[in-house]
């Protein structure tokens, strides 16, 4: 149930709607160590959310504003509609269009719709060598379909960025890894390490706050196969409401929403804006020495990859 919005002032930087998630299935034909959402082949491809539902969402979204959307899963390429809702996106206003997959699956068809709507493409690779990214994906052959698709998408000229995640299996292997994807053409590589969500904390612990990247303590939400809204696709232990149960203005302007909001800027130390030297640093932009985009934090940047939001550029934002 939705707390009334009518006694409530939206913290500053909080309000409105610029970046939205839509996890299309839990069903993935991987198994990775450390997935946040515990998606795998064992999980349903259909949830509460059909596609009259999906489209609803989306429609909704840019009318509230909205410019940029991501679509994810699970395995995004594995849901049917996926070609259909980019569409339906890119006809409905979204200047920033992108999707999260594991590149294991890229039919003809899938490429020509990306290449058709300018979509962006945004993967994982966890190492350069085979053996070690198969270890954390789970499935025997899952880097070499990777990077053969990540050689048609540059060969497309399609955007692709690409997200490193440290852990045990393949700790020091960032560097090395960089470079593999640089030389196949991928100059935007981010890094981040296992946030305590799902299979990440071993589905055992109760997830905290302070284990977000702090940027969705803004103007972020996600939609899962469930109907059920988070902040982001991290945050699901935090829901703010159903889009099976209200319309996306009424979770947008409720109280649950600004609240949970405040709750992580203050877990996740982002109250003031950073400064980085020698000027104020803008969130999700690339700041240096450490790689990716991602929001400023006073001790650097710490960029939420691989399934991180991107903003996009003052280019791609022109109509």
């Amino acid at each position: 149930m939705l707390h009334s919005s009518s006694a409530t002032v939206p913290a500053p930087f909080s309000e409105g709607l610029g970046f939205l998630w839509v996890e299309l299935t839990n069903l993935c034909n991987l198994k990775c160590v450390h997935c946040y959402a515990g998606s795998g082949p064992d999980q349903p491809q259909h949830g509460h959310m059909t596609r009259d539902r999906y489209e609803t969402v989306i429609k909704e979204a840019a009318e509230l504003g909205c410019t940029s959307i991501q679509f994810i899963g699970g395995e995004p390429s594995l849901s049917e509609d996926l070609q259909g809702l980019i569409a339906l996106a890119a006809g409905s206003g979204f200047r920033f269009i992108e999707v999260f997959t594991n590149l294991t699956h890229l039919s003809p068809l899938l490429l020509e719709c990306f290449k058709t709507y300018g979509v962006h493409v945004a993967t994982s690779v966890y190492s350069d060598r085979a053996e070690v990214h198969d270890a954390v994906t789970g499935s025997s052959g899952s880097f070499l379909r990777t990077v053969s698709n990540i050689k048609r998408v540059m060969a497309a000229k399609l955007p692709l960025r690409a997200g490193f995640i440290e852990m045990k299996q393949n700790a020091g292997m960032f560097e090395s890894t960089r470079q593999f994807l640089t030389e196949l053409g991928v100059d935007d590589v981010g890094h981040d390490s296992v946030r305590d969500f799902g299979r990440g904390n071993g589905d055992c612990k109760e997830s905290e706050l302070g284990n977000l990247c702090g940027a969705c303590g803004r103007d972020t939400l996600c939609v899962n196969p469930d109907g059920q809204i988070s902040p982001c696709i991290m945050s699901k232990s935090w829901p703010v409401g159903s889009v099976l149960e209200a319309s996306l203005r009424e979770i947008i302007t409720s109280r649950d929403l600004t609240e949970i909001r405040s709750d992580i800027r203050r877990a996740t130390n982002r109250e003031v804006q950073a400064v980085c030297q020698p000027k104020v640093c803008e969130p999700y932009q690339h700041c240096q020495p450490k790689w990716g985009g991602g929001p400023c934090e006073p001790t650097g940047c710490t960029p939420c990859y691989p399934k991180g939001i991107r903003r996009p550029t003052e280019t791609e934002q022109q109509p």
